[in-house]
């Protein structure tokens, strides 16, 4: 009975740590840090309720804490500030799901110094 209970016990902690895993690979994100040095791409929309509005679209190349990059992709209903520090949450599977304007101490040495080689 308790080799039963026992086997239970591990297949149910094996599934469950699989689940997490899954979820932390798909919907888990991560910080990178950009600057806007453009400006987006203004694409007038319609919504479902017929107002009409206007998207700016940023591509951005963004850095985590230790200096690698990732190309980001931030959809904002308004125009950012010039030159704006941004801290983005990003995930593979949606892009940019949240950001942050940040200021420039804020910014990781690593990632600062990767953005200011841009210039």
């Amino acid at each position: 009975m308790k080799k039963i209970f026992f086997g239970l016990v591990v297949v149910l902690v094996i599934i469950i740590g699989s689940g997490c895993v899954w979820y932390k690979v798909n919907y888990g994100t991560t910080p990178y840090y950009v600057q806007l040095t453009q400006d987006g791409k203004s694409e007038k929309i319609t919504y479902n309720d017929g107002t009409s509005g206007t998207l700016y679209r940023y591509n951005l190349t963004g850095y985590d804490k230790s200096g690698k990059s990732q190309q980001v992709k931030l959809i904002e209903s308004r125009i950012l500030k010039h030159d704006a520090y941004l801290k983005v949450s990003y995930s593979k599977k949606e892009n940019v799901i949240s950001w942050e304007e940040v200021k420039k101490l804020e910014v990781p040495v690593a990632a600062l110094k990767e953005l200011n080689s841009r210039k």
